[in-house]
């Protein structure tokens, strides 16, 4: 039986129409295998993207109780007691200053410079350091070291240390991968962590894929763009699931009515770009300072000092002048007493200063924007805008001054048009982005970001020297 069917099969071949047929099938045989091959090649290379996306959405959920528990709770102890800020606030900054000195180093901040630092390491000698700024250790130390510092009433937000997180996941995923798994580029883990992990915080997944090619990524997008959006979809729709579908800042009216408002729009963009950029080059030299602070008991002296300072405030201005700023946001855009004092943008940027320039783990994106918001609506008060027309510049100075922050205008536009689903302003958003980034270039031709990134790459170089001798 084999011999006639192994004989009918050599005739088969032999036969001119018959080897037509049978090169044909022979083809997509083969054409199945690459087929197959390939398939097998995707899902291989999707599936650490999807298990860390997952994680990332639900870390990021929460943490995002964690952190609303512990602004609750210094809002709670302030109406209780409000002289017990000059206790709690200066202790918790301490508290948080010591977890991450005492745990690891590189969770101090936002978690942005880290993530950027992490990928420009590149030298198998520089590489080991890379857990040190994403790693395991980093998501434990990041959450609890920034409630506390927020349950103490600091200046500081979730975001930026979210992103940390979630780059800090997926490396945790990308080295959990068994030897026989096919290779998982690195870089593309980080990037796609970190998008993920905006997306998650602000429920903004546009965002979170616009910050990782503005922000983030130094080659081209082709390389790496399939396992991003799988990322930062599959992340945001986790944060979703578990915390439901919501919009950051909900939906406020907006107007655009008058000439004031083309003035307006021109001065929250200038003036927005100038204070974000500023508060960051006096935070620059502030970390600086500590920095170069010896004996720790000179340096828990400065964030005690810190912390009264902060605690002088919150006793004097009350909510306003503590916490991420959520609620100064939704007060001038949902409410009709939209005034605000002239030095209370002020107020916030010295608060988010001395919050976050003495290390401990706390974000600037949350403030940046509640900072901005200010400045949006003092600007409106002056020019006797109202309803609409103040939520437009409102919402165009959380723009610029988180513009200022970041030089990230594309981001900061496209954050807040999703945060508040306003089709309608993304042009006017964008104005005043890119006139932010037009102002802060003058004051500073570096980013916030980029030079506290510097400054990690040159700290892990000085280390790498060190171990060589």
């Amino acid at each position: 039986m084999n011999f006639s069917r192994k004989r009918n099969i050599v005739k088969l071949k032999n036969h001119p129409f018959g080897r037509i047929f049978w090169n044909y099938f022979e083809e997509l045989y083969l054409r199945t295998l690459s087929t197959n091959q390939s398939l097998r090649k995707q899902t291989f290379q999707v599936i650490p993207y999807l298990v860390g996306a997952l994680i990332t959405g639900t870390v990021a959920f929460l943490y995002s109780r964690i952190f609303s528990l512990a602004e609750h709770g210094s809002i709670l102890l302030f109406e209780y007691s409000p002289l017990s800020v000059f206790v709690i606030t200066p202790l918790s900054f301490v508290l948080s200053w010591w977890i991450a000195q005492r745990f690891a180093p590189y969770t101090k901040g936002s978690g942005i410079p880290q993530v950027m630092a992490a990928l420009e390491l590149e030298k198998p000698e520089e590489k080991s350091f890379i857990r040190s700024f994403v790693g395991f250790k980093v998501i434990l130390v990041k959450i609890f070291s920034s409630a506390i510092k927020v349950l103490g009433g600091g200046i500081v937000g979730r975001e930026g240390p979210t992103i940390q997180i979630g780059s800090s996941i997926f490396l945790e995923i990308k080295r959990a991968l068994p030897k026989w798994w096919i290779n998982i580029s690195e870089k593309n883990m980080l990037i796609a962590g970190a998008a993920s992990g905006l997306a998650s915080a602000f429920n903004t997944p546009l965002g979170g894929v616009i910050f990782a090619i503005e922000e983030l990524s130094k080659f081209h997008i082709k390389y790496y763009k399939t396992p991003l959006f799988i990322a930062v979809i599959t992340a945001g729709l986790t944060a979703q699931g578990l915390g439901g579908s919501y919009l950051y800042l909900g939906t406020p009216k907006t107007g655009f009515e008058g000439l004031k408002v083309i003035v307006g729009i021109v001065l929250v963009g200038v003036i927005g770009g100038y204070l974000g950029s500023k508060m960051c080059v006096l935070l620059l030299k502030f970390m600086q300072f500590f920095g170069k602070i010896a004996s720790n008991p000179r340096k828990v002296l400065v964030i005690i000092l810190c912390g009264l300072w902060v605690a002088t405030t919150i006793y004097f201005l009350g909510f306003e002048a503590m916490g991420s700023g959520k609620e100064i946001m939704e007060r001038v855009l949902f409410t009709n007493y939209k005034s605000v004092e002239w030095y209370l943008p002020l107020v916030r940027i010295v608060g988010l200063m001395t919050s976050f320039g003495f290390g401990g783990a706390g974000g600037v994106f949350a403030p940046s924007l509640s900072t901005g918001a200010t400045v949006g609506a003092y600007v409106s008060q002056v020019l006797h805008l109202t309803g609409g027309n103040a939520n437009l510049l409102i919402l165009i100075g959380m723009t610029a001054f988180l513009t200022g922050v970041t030089r990230a205008p594309f981001t900061s536009a496209i954050i807040i048009f999703e945060m508040t689903d306003r089709h309608s302003i993304i042009f006017f958003l964008l104005i005043g982005g890119f006139l932010a980034n037009i102002i802060a270039n003058f004051v500073s031709s570096h980013s916030f970001y980029d030079q506290l990134k510097d400054l990690y790459l040159k700290d892990v170089k000085e280390k790498v020297e060190v171990k060589k001798e």
